[in-house]
Protein backbone atom coordinates (compact mmCIF):
# COMPACT_ATOMS: atom_id res chain seq x y z
CA UNK A 1 0.00 0.00 0.00
CA UNK A 2 1.37 3.63 -0.29
CA UNK A 3 1.10 4.67 2.77
CA UNK A 4 2.02 8.24 1.98
CA UNK A 5 -1.23 8.64 0.15
CA UNK A 6 -3.35 7.33 3.16
CA UNK A 7 -1.25 9.56 5.91
CA UNK A 8 -2.55 12.35 3.40
CA UNK A 9 -6.19 11.34 3.53
CA UNK A 10 -5.68 9.94 7.42
CA UNK A 11 -3.69 12.37 9.26
CA UNK A 12 -1.98 15.67 7.22
CA UNK A 13 -2.99 19.01 8.33
CA UNK A 14 -6.38 19.34 6.92
CA UNK A 15 -5.07 22.39 5.23
CA UNK A 16 -2.10 21.14 3.92
CA UNK A 17 -3.74 18.09 2.98
CA UNK A 18 -6.53 20.06 0.62
CA UNK A 19 -3.66 21.59 -0.82
CA UNK A 20 -2.35 18.52 -1.94
CA UNK A 21 -4.87 16.78 -3.08
CA UNK A 22 -6.39 20.25 -4.98
CA UNK A 23 -3.45 21.93 -6.32
CA UNK A 24 -2.62 18.58 -8.92
CA UNK A 25 -5.85 18.78 -9.51
CA UNK A 26 -6.13 22.85 -10.28
CA UNK A 27 -3.55 22.66 -11.96
CA UNK A 28 -4.98 19.70 -14.47
CA UNK A 29 -8.08 21.72 -14.48
CA UNK A 30 -6.09 24.96 -15.52
CA UNK A 31 -4.34 22.71 -18.50
CA UNK A 32 -8.12 21.39 -19.48
CA UNK A 33 -8.85 25.06 -19.33
CA UNK A 34 -5.92 26.09 -21.67
CA UNK A 35 -6.33 23.34 -23.61
CA UNK A 36 -10.16 24.65 -24.63
CA UNK A 37 -8.91 28.32 -24.64
CA UNK A 38 -6.61 27.17 -27.27
CA UNK A 39 -9.17 25.43 -29.48
CA UNK A 40 -11.40 28.92 -29.28
CA UNK A 41 -7.97 31.01 -29.77
CA UNK A 42 -6.88 29.21 -33.01
CA UNK A 43 -10.43 29.28 -34.20
CA UNK A 44 -10.98 32.81 -33.57
CA UNK A 45 -7.84 33.49 -35.67
CA UNK A 46 -9.72 32.18 -38.65
CA UNK A 47 -12.08 35.38 -38.01
CA UNK A 48 -14.69 33.06 -39.14
CA UNK A 49 -17.90 33.71 -36.53
CA UNK A 50 -19.28 30.27 -38.86
CA UNK A 51 -16.51 27.87 -37.62
CA UNK A 52 -16.74 29.17 -34.09
CA UNK A 53 -20.31 29.39 -33.39
CA UNK A 54 -19.37 25.21 -34.93
CA UNK A 55 -17.47 24.66 -32.16
CA UNK A 56 -19.70 26.53 -29.31
CA UNK A 57 -23.19 24.55 -30.75
CA UNK A 58 -20.79 21.07 -30.33
CA UNK A 59 -19.42 21.92 -26.70
CA UNK A 60 -22.63 20.65 -24.97
CA UNK A 61 -22.63 17.64 -26.59
CA UNK A 62 -18.91 17.08 -26.10
CA UNK A 63 -19.84 17.50 -22.63
CA UNK A 64 -22.62 15.24 -22.75
CA UNK A 65 -20.26 12.51 -23.42
CA UNK A 66 -18.10 13.08 -20.38
CA UNK A 67 -21.43 12.90 -18.45
CA UNK A 68 -21.80 9.65 -19.12
CA UNK A 69 -18.58 8.46 -18.50
CA UNK A 70 -19.04 10.85 -15.35
CA UNK A 71 -21.92 8.29 -14.08
CA UNK A 72 -19.51 5.75 -13.45
CA UNK A 73 -16.21 7.83 -12.82
CA UNK A 74 -18.12 10.59 -10.03
CA UNK A 75 -19.94 7.76 -9.16
CA UNK A 76 -17.04 5.22 -8.64
CA UNK A 77 -14.89 8.04 -6.95
CA UNK A 78 -16.90 8.49 -4.26
CA UNK A 79 -17.51 4.71 -3.15
CA UNK A 80 -13.71 3.94 -4.11
CA UNK A 81 -12.89 6.54 -1.49
CA UNK A 82 -15.43 5.33 0.77
CA UNK A 83 -13.84 1.73 0.71
CA UNK A 84 -10.02 2.72 0.75
CA UNK A 85 -11.24 4.57 4.44
CA UNK A 86 -12.71 1.22 5.53
CA UNK A 87 -9.55 -0.53 4.10
CA UNK A 88 -11.65 -2.60 2.19
CA UNK A 89 -8.97 -2.90 -0.80
CA UNK A 90 -10.34 -6.26 -2.22
CA UNK A 91 -13.79 -4.58 -3.13
CA UNK A 92 -12.08 -1.30 -4.29
CA UNK A 93 -10.49 -3.61 -6.88
CA UNK A 94 -13.27 -4.98 -7.84
CA UNK A 95 -15.40 -1.67 -8.44
CA UNK A 96 -12.45 -0.43 -10.41
CA UNK A 97 -12.24 -3.09 -13.15
CA UNK A 98 -16.08 -3.33 -13.34
CA UNK A 99 -16.44 0.37 -13.54
CA UNK A 100 -13.81 0.51 -16.45
CA UNK A 101 -15.24 -2.26 -18.22
CA UNK A 102 -18.95 -0.92 -17.69
CA UNK A 103 -17.51 2.81 -18.73
CA UNK A 104 -16.22 0.96 -21.90
CA UNK A 105 -19.40 -0.73 -23.03
CA UNK A 106 -21.53 2.25 -22.48
CA UNK A 107 -18.93 4.45 -24.89
CA UNK A 108 -19.83 1.68 -27.44
CA UNK A 109 -23.40 3.00 -27.47
CA UNK A 110 -22.98 6.36 -27.27
CA UNK A 111 -20.69 6.37 -30.38
CA UNK A 112 -23.46 4.16 -32.33
CA UNK A 113 -26.51 6.49 -31.14
CA UNK A 114 -23.85 9.52 -32.26
CA UNK A 115 -23.71 8.38 -35.66
CA UNK A 116 -27.00 7.36 -36.44
CA UNK A 117 -28.44 10.20 -34.90
CA UNK A 118 -26.11 13.48 -35.35
CA UNK A 119 -27.87 15.81 -37.84
CA UNK A 120 -31.09 15.82 -36.04
CA UNK A 121 -28.90 15.94 -32.47
CA UNK A 122 -26.88 18.99 -34.08
CA UNK A 123 -30.38 21.04 -35.21
CA UNK A 124 -31.50 20.42 -31.68
CA UNK A 125 -28.67 21.80 -30.40
CA UNK A 126 -28.68 25.41 -32.32
CA UNK A 127 -26.75 24.49 -35.60
CA UNK A 128 -27.87 26.20 -38.95
CA UNK A 129 -27.57 25.63 -42.47
CA UNK A 130 -24.20 27.70 -42.58
CA UNK A 131 -22.84 26.33 -39.00
CA UNK A 132 -23.85 22.56 -39.59
CA UNK A 133 -21.31 21.14 -42.41
CA UNK A 134 -18.59 22.55 -39.51
CA UNK A 135 -20.52 20.86 -36.66
CA UNK A 136 -20.84 17.86 -38.48
CA UNK A 137 -17.20 17.35 -39.28
CA UNK A 138 -16.17 18.10 -35.30
CA UNK A 139 -18.97 15.24 -34.33
CA UNK A 140 -18.04 13.08 -36.51
CA UNK A 141 -14.14 12.74 -35.19
CA UNK A 142 -15.22 13.25 -31.56
CA UNK A 143 -17.60 10.41 -31.29
CA UNK A 144 -15.38 7.67 -33.31
CA UNK A 145 -12.86 8.92 -30.08
CA UNK A 146 -15.69 8.59 -27.93
CA UNK A 147 -14.56 5.26 -25.93
CA UNK A 148 -10.89 6.98 -25.71
CA UNK A 149 -12.78 10.30 -24.29
CA UNK A 150 -14.58 8.56 -22.04
CA UNK A 151 -12.31 6.31 -20.71
CA UNK A 152 -9.48 9.11 -19.94
CA UNK A 153 -12.34 10.53 -18.04
CA UNK A 154 -13.66 7.77 -16.29
CA UNK A 155 -9.62 6.54 -15.43
CA UNK A 156 -8.52 10.56 -14.01
CA UNK A 157 -11.70 10.14 -11.62
CA UNK A 158 -10.99 6.44 -10.34
CA UNK A 159 -7.04 7.78 -9.64
CA UNK A 160 -8.17 11.17 -7.95
CA UNK A 161 -10.54 9.48 -5.42
CA UNK A 162 -7.09 6.98 -4.19
CA UNK A 163 -5.27 10.21 -3.91
CA UNK A 164 -3.10 10.22 -7.35
CA UNK A 165 -3.61 13.63 -7.97
CA UNK A 166 -0.50 13.83 -9.28
CA UNK A 167 -0.81 11.40 -11.82
CA UNK A 168 -3.82 12.65 -13.06
CA UNK A 169 -2.19 15.67 -13.29
CA UNK A 170 0.57 14.49 -15.19
CA UNK A 171 -1.57 12.75 -17.70
CA UNK A 172 -3.68 16.13 -18.06
CA UNK A 173 -0.43 17.63 -19.19
CA UNK A 174 0.64 14.94 -21.49
CA UNK A 175 -3.03 15.14 -23.30
CA UNK A 176 -3.25 18.74 -23.65
CA UNK A 177 1.01 19.61 -24.65
CA UNK A 178 -0.37 17.28 -27.75
CA UNK A 179 -3.62 18.90 -28.33
CA UNK A 180 -1.88 22.82 -28.18
CA UNK A 181 0.90 21.28 -30.62
CA UNK A 182 -1.47 19.73 -32.77
CA UNK A 183 -4.20 22.16 -33.04
CA UNK A 184 -2.34 24.21 -35.49
CA UNK A 185 -0.97 21.83 -37.28
CA UNK A 186 -4.17 20.45 -38.35
CA UNK A 187 -6.07 23.86 -38.08
CA UNK A 188 -3.90 25.80 -40.43
CA UNK A 189 -1.25 23.18 -42.28
CA UNK A 190 -3.75 20.51 -43.16
CA UNK A 191 -6.51 23.21 -43.15
CA UNK A 192 -8.97 20.97 -41.51
CA UNK A 193 -10.23 24.06 -39.89
CA UNK A 194 -13.04 23.14 -36.77
CA UNK A 195 -12.43 19.20 -37.60
CA UNK A 196 -8.59 19.67 -37.17
CA UNK A 197 -9.81 20.38 -33.63
CA UNK A 198 -11.10 17.60 -32.77
CA UNK A 199 -8.65 15.40 -34.26
CA UNK A 200 -5.96 16.91 -31.99
CA UNK A 201 -8.58 16.18 -29.32
CA UNK A 202 -8.61 12.57 -29.54
CA UNK A 203 -4.86 12.19 -30.45
CA UNK A 204 -4.02 13.96 -27.17
CA UNK A 205 -6.91 11.93 -24.77
CA UNK A 206 -5.56 9.14 -25.82
CA UNK A 207 -1.82 9.36 -24.92
CA UNK A 208 -3.45 10.36 -21.86
CA UNK A 209 -5.26 7.56 -21.22
CA UNK A 210 -2.56 5.61 -22.11
CA UNK A 211 -0.21 7.28 -18.88
CA UNK A 212 -3.14 6.70 -16.77
CA UNK A 213 -3.32 2.83 -17.58
CA UNK A 214 0.33 2.52 -17.25
CA UNK A 215 -0.20 3.51 -13.29
CA UNK A 216 -1.99 0.59 -13.01
CA UNK A 217 -0.05 -1.75 -15.38
CA UNK A 218 2.98 -0.52 -13.33
CA UNK A 219 1.42 -1.66 -9.80
CA UNK A 220 0.97 1.89 -8.55
CA UNK A 221 -2.28 2.10 -7.37
CA UNK A 222 -3.92 1.50 -4.38
CA UNK A 223 -6.69 -0.55 -6.62
CA UNK A 224 -5.89 -2.04 -9.31
CA UNK A 225 -7.96 -4.06 -11.90
CA UNK A 226 -7.76 -7.03 -13.40
CA UNK A 227 -9.63 -9.42 -14.93
CA UNK A 228 -9.91 -11.44 -11.74
CA UNK A 229 -11.91 -8.88 -10.06
CA UNK A 230 -14.06 -8.12 -13.26
CA UNK A 231 -17.36 -9.88 -11.41
CA UNK A 232 -19.87 -7.27 -12.20
CA UNK A 233 -22.03 -7.43 -8.33
CA UNK A 234 -25.61 -4.76 -8.09
CA UNK A 235 -24.14 -3.54 -4.95
CA UNK A 236 -21.50 -1.67 -6.95
CA UNK A 237 -23.61 -0.65 -9.11
CA UNK A 238 -25.86 0.19 -6.85
CA UNK A 239 -23.14 2.69 -4.75
CA UNK A 240 -21.88 3.95 -8.20
CA UNK A 241 -25.36 4.91 -10.22
CA UNK A 242 -26.61 6.43 -6.48
CA UNK A 243 -23.72 8.99 -6.71
CA UNK A 244 -22.75 8.93 -10.23
CA UNK A 245 -26.18 9.53 -11.75
CA UNK A 246 -26.70 12.94 -9.63
CA UNK A 247 -23.24 13.81 -10.32
CA UNK A 248 -23.36 13.40 -13.93
CA UNK A 249 -26.80 15.01 -14.46
CA UNK A 250 -25.36 18.01 -13.38
CA UNK A 251 -22.84 17.85 -16.20
CA UNK A 252 -25.62 16.09 -18.56
CA UNK A 253 -27.98 18.84 -17.36
CA UNK A 254 -25.36 21.74 -18.31
CA UNK A 255 -25.04 19.84 -21.36
CA UNK A 256 -28.94 20.05 -22.18
CA UNK A 257 -28.93 23.71 -21.01
CA UNK A 258 -25.97 25.06 -22.93
CA UNK A 259 -27.58 23.50 -25.97
CA UNK A 260 -31.17 25.04 -25.05
CA UNK A 261 -28.78 28.53 -24.56
CA UNK A 262 -27.54 28.11 -28.03
CA UNK A 263 -31.14 27.44 -29.66
CA UNK A 264 -32.29 30.22 -28.22
CA UNK A 265 -29.28 32.66 -28.58
CA UNK A 266 -29.73 31.32 -32.43
CA UNK A 267 -32.71 33.23 -32.63
CA UNK A 268 -30.48 36.53 -32.22
CA UNK A 269 -28.25 35.01 -34.94
CA UNK A 270 -25.29 33.54 -35.44
CA UNK A 271 -23.02 36.17 -33.95
CA UNK A 272 -24.92 36.02 -31.18
CA UNK A 273 -23.96 32.21 -30.72
CA UNK A 274 -20.44 32.76 -31.20
CA UNK A 275 -20.59 35.42 -28.59
CA UNK A 276 -21.92 33.16 -25.93
CA UNK A 277 -19.06 30.15 -26.99
CA UNK A 278 -16.65 32.64 -26.28
CA UNK A 279 -18.02 33.71 -22.68
CA UNK A 280 -18.54 29.86 -22.11
CA UNK A 281 -14.74 29.53 -22.74
CA UNK A 282 -13.43 32.41 -20.85
CA UNK A 283 -16.11 31.52 -17.65
CA UNK A 284 -14.35 27.91 -17.56
CA UNK A 285 -11.84 29.41 -15.95
CA UNK A 286 -12.84 30.23 -12.66
CA UNK A 287 -15.20 27.42 -12.98
CA UNK A 288 -12.81 24.80 -13.68
CA UNK A 289 -10.34 25.88 -11.02
CA UNK A 290 -13.16 25.98 -8.44
CA UNK A 291 -14.02 22.64 -9.71
CA UNK A 292 -10.56 21.43 -9.25
CA UNK A 293 -10.43 22.18 -5.79
CA UNK A 294 -13.82 20.37 -4.85
CA UNK A 295 -12.48 17.24 -6.52
CA UNK A 296 -9.11 17.31 -4.64
CA UNK A 297 -11.95 18.20 -1.34
CA UNK A 298 -13.98 14.86 -2.07
CA UNK A 299 -11.33 12.24 -1.68
CA UNK A 300 -10.56 13.54 2.00
CA UNK A 301 -14.57 14.08 2.63
CA UNK A 302 -15.15 10.47 1.29
CA UNK A 303 -12.03 8.89 3.25
CA UNK A 304 -13.22 10.58 6.37
CA UNK A 305 -17.07 9.56 6.41
CA UNK A 306 -15.73 6.29 5.56
CA UNK A 307 -13.59 6.41 8.77
CA UNK A 308 -16.04 8.15 10.96
CA UNK A 309 -13.57 10.89 11.08
CA UNK A 310 -16.72 13.52 10.99
CA UNK A 311 -14.44 16.55 13.05
CA UNK A 312 -11.79 16.05 10.22
CA UNK A 313 -14.71 15.84 7.35
CA UNK A 314 -16.21 19.03 9.08
CA UNK A 315 -12.74 21.23 8.40
CA UNK A 316 -12.07 19.94 5.25
CA UNK A 317 -15.19 21.53 3.70
CA UNK A 318 -14.88 24.92 5.94
CA UNK A 319 -11.13 25.25 4.57
CA UNK A 320 -12.64 24.29 1.40
CA UNK A 321 -14.87 27.03 1.05
CA UNK A 322 -12.39 29.78 2.45
CA UNK A 323 -9.97 28.73 -0.62
CA UNK A 324 -12.75 28.87 -2.76
CA UNK A 325 -14.50 32.45 -1.30
CA UNK A 326 -10.25 33.91 -2.12
CA UNK A 327 -10.73 32.43 -5.94
CA UNK A 328 -14.35 34.03 -6.24
CA UNK A 329 -12.89 37.36 -4.98
CA UNK A 330 -10.30 37.87 -7.68
CA UNK A 331 -12.18 36.91 -10.68
CA UNK A 332 -15.62 38.90 -9.72
CA UNK A 333 -12.83 41.88 -10.12
CA UNK A 334 -10.98 41.11 -13.12
CA UNK A 335 -13.59 39.89 -15.47
CA UNK A 336 -16.04 43.08 -13.82
CA UNK A 337 -13.11 45.65 -14.91
CA UNK A 338 -12.16 43.79 -17.78
CA UNK A 339 -14.81 42.25 -19.75
CA UNK A 340 -14.05 43.28 -23.72
CA UNK A 341 -10.08 42.87 -23.05
CA UNK A 342 -11.13 38.62 -22.59
CA UNK A 343 -13.31 38.76 -25.26
CA UNK A 344 -10.67 40.64 -27.62
CA UNK A 345 -8.28 37.63 -26.76
CA UNK A 346 -10.12 35.29 -28.83
CA UNK A 347 -11.97 37.30 -31.72
CA UNK A 348 -12.07 40.64 -33.28
CA UNK A 349 -15.48 40.91 -34.56
CA UNK A 350 -16.90 44.20 -32.57
CA UNK A 351 -20.55 42.33 -33.13
CA UNK A 352 -19.29 39.54 -31.10
CA UNK A 353 -17.36 41.02 -28.75
CA UNK A 354 -19.67 43.59 -27.65
CA UNK A 355 -22.21 40.99 -27.14
CA UNK A 356 -20.08 38.91 -25.70
CA UNK A 357 -19.28 41.58 -22.96
CA UNK A 358 -22.41 41.96 -22.28
CA UNK A 359 -22.97 38.03 -21.09
CA UNK A 360 -19.84 37.76 -19.45
CA UNK A 361 -20.71 40.30 -17.13
CA UNK A 362 -23.59 38.70 -16.10
CA UNK A 363 -21.81 35.64 -15.74
CA UNK A 364 -19.34 36.92 -13.65
CA UNK A 365 -21.90 38.16 -11.06
CA UNK A 366 -22.52 34.19 -10.26
CA UNK A 367 -18.89 33.27 -9.28
CA UNK A 368 -19.14 33.81 -5.81
CA UNK A 369 -22.12 31.76 -6.06
CA UNK A 370 -20.84 29.12 -8.05
CA UNK A 371 -17.98 29.01 -5.67
CA UNK A 372 -20.07 28.04 -2.55
CA UNK A 373 -22.03 25.49 -4.48
CA UNK A 374 -19.36 23.14 -5.72
CA UNK A 375 -17.55 22.09 -2.58
CA UNK A 376 -20.76 21.98 -0.94
CA UNK A 377 -22.31 19.68 -3.65
CA UNK A 378 -18.80 17.61 -4.22
CA UNK A 379 -19.20 16.97 -0.38
CA UNK A 380 -22.65 15.78 -0.15
CA UNK A 381 -21.51 13.20 -3.52
CA UNK A 382 -18.37 11.76 -1.31
CA UNK A 383 -21.06 11.32 1.63
CA UNK A 384 -23.14 8.75 -0.55
CA UNK A 385 -25.81 10.96 0.26
CA UNK A 386 -27.88 10.52 -3.46
CA UNK A 387 -30.76 12.27 -3.19
CA UNK A 388 -29.40 15.70 -2.06
CA UNK A 389 -26.87 15.22 -4.45
CA UNK A 390 -29.40 14.61 -7.29
CA UNK A 391 -31.69 18.00 -6.53
CA UNK A 392 -28.49 20.01 -6.72
CA UNK A 393 -27.34 18.92 -9.91
CA UNK A 394 -30.60 19.01 -11.79
CA UNK A 395 -31.38 22.32 -10.35
CA UNK A 396 -28.53 24.87 -11.83
CA UNK A 397 -28.96 23.57 -15.05
CA UNK A 398 -31.97 21.89 -15.15
CA UNK A 399 -34.98 22.61 -12.79
CA UNK A 400 -34.39 26.57 -12.66
CA UNK A 401 -32.63 27.13 -15.84
CA UNK A 402 -34.31 25.87 -18.44
CA UNK A 403 -37.54 26.96 -17.45
CA UNK A 404 -35.63 30.76 -16.36
CA UNK A 405 -33.64 30.65 -20.51
CA UNK A 406 -37.35 29.81 -21.59
CA UNK A 407 -39.68 32.56 -19.43
CA UNK A 408 -36.99 35.18 -18.62
CA UNK A 409 -36.11 35.21 -22.60
CA UNK A 410 -39.90 35.48 -23.24
CA UNK A 411 -40.36 38.46 -20.69
CA UNK A 412 -36.92 40.25 -21.23
CA UNK A 413 -35.73 39.21 -24.53
CA UNK A 414 -32.01 39.03 -25.33
CA UNK A 415 -31.63 40.33 -21.31
CA UNK A 416 -33.49 37.83 -20.16
CA UNK A 417 -31.55 35.19 -21.88
CA UNK A 418 -28.26 36.61 -20.64
CA UNK A 419 -29.18 36.86 -16.98
CA UNK A 420 -30.75 33.05 -16.52
CA UNK A 421 -27.60 31.37 -15.85
CA UNK A 422 -26.89 33.88 -12.74
CA UNK A 423 -30.23 33.68 -11.50
CA UNK A 424 -30.55 29.79 -11.79
CA UNK A 425 -26.69 29.99 -9.40
CA UNK A 426 -27.29 31.85 -6.75
CA UNK A 427 -31.01 29.59 -6.01
CA UNK A 428 -28.77 26.32 -6.28
CA UNK A 429 -26.11 27.84 -4.12
CA UNK A 430 -29.14 28.41 -1.33
CA UNK A 431 -30.46 24.88 -2.18
CA UNK A 432 -26.63 23.52 -1.58
CA UNK A 433 -26.40 25.57 2.12
CA UNK A 434 -29.50 23.88 3.15
CA UNK A 435 -28.78 20.84 2.48
CA UNK A 436 -24.86 20.39 3.48
CA UNK A 437 -26.65 22.52 6.82
CA UNK A 438 -29.34 19.35 7.69
CA UNK A 439 -26.84 16.52 6.94
CA UNK A 440 -23.83 17.84 8.73
CA UNK A 441 -26.30 19.14 11.68
CA UNK A 442 -27.61 15.23 11.72
CA UNK A 443 -23.83 13.90 11.46
CA UNK A 444 -23.04 16.01 14.59
CA UNK A 445 -25.84 14.95 16.75
CA UNK A 446 -24.96 11.25 16.46
CA UNK A 447 -20.91 11.94 16.50
CA UNK A 448 -21.32 10.08 20.03
CA UNK A 449 -22.94 6.53 18.84
CA UNK A 450 -20.43 4.91 16.48
CA UNK A 451 -22.33 1.85 17.04
CA UNK A 452 -25.43 2.67 15.52
CA UNK A 453 -24.20 5.93 13.31
CA UNK A 454 -24.16 3.87 9.50
CA UNK A 455 -27.84 3.09 9.99
CA UNK A 456 -28.77 6.69 11.21
CA UNK A 457 -26.67 7.85 7.81
CA UNK A 458 -28.89 5.45 5.69
CA UNK A 459 -31.80 7.44 6.95
CA UNK A 460 -30.70 10.47 6.79
CA UNK A 461 -31.46 12.99 4.07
Amino acid sequence: MDKKRLYILETMPVPKALLNLALPMIISMLVHVFYNITDTFFIGKLNDPLQLAAVSICMPLFMMQMAISGIFGNGAASYLSRQLGQRDYEGARQTVTVTLASCFAASLLVMLVGFSFMQTILRLAGASANTLPYAQGYMTIIFAGVPVLMLNFTTSQLLRAEGSAKAVMKGNLIGTILNIILDPVFIFWFRLGVTGVAIATIIGAGCSLLYLFSFYWRKKSLATPSLHHLKPHWRIYREVFKIGIPASLSQLMMSVGNSINFGVAARYGDVAVAAFGVVWRVMSLPIFILIGLSVGLQPLVGYSYGANNLRRLKQSVRTALEYSGLLAAFFLTFFLIFPRLMMTIFIRDENVVAMGSKVLTAFTIAIPFIALQMPLMTSIQAMGKGFPSLIIAISRNGLVYIPAVFVLNSIFGYDGLVWALTLSDVISALMAVLFYAVITRKLKYHHKEPEIIEHILEESV
